[in-house]
């Protein structure tokens, strides 16, 4: 026997931590995706780049001393992540904000396993 799950109801609740940094995430994919298509047309949109990147990394449990190569790895992800969706379409941005947490907590794992 199959069975089928309304597609507009979630299955799990989610802390609101989690959801709080989900939804920190997707708005700046949301800022990443609008900045890098400026530059691509040929605009300096620097001044408009959001970095919640302190207060994300706090809320996934970094303690704040994230280094140099945390930083770097966080902004290509981030970037690299923010090239898979369409802006238009909700549900795959909200897709690449959730992988993106769950990325962060494996780094996060990995982070404090090598102390």
């Amino acid at each position: 026997m199959k069975i089928k799950f309304p597609k507009n109801q979630l299955l799990v609740s989610l802390p609101p931590k989690v959801e709080l940094a989900i939804f920190l995430i997707k708005e700046e994919l949301k800022n990443v995706k609008f900045i890098n298509d400026l530059q691509a047309a040929g605009t300096d949109a620097s001044i408009g780049i959001l970095d919640l990147s302190p207060l994300i990394s706090a809320i996934v449990g970094f303690k704040g001393d994230q280094t140099d190569e945390f930083n770097e790895w966080y902004f290509d992800r981030q970037t690299r992540l923010a090239s898979y969706f369409d802006p238009e379409n909700e549900k795959e941005l909200l897709e690449q904000a959730f992988n993106f947490y769950v990325d962060l907590e494996v780094k996060k794992r990995e982070w404090l396993q090598n102390g």
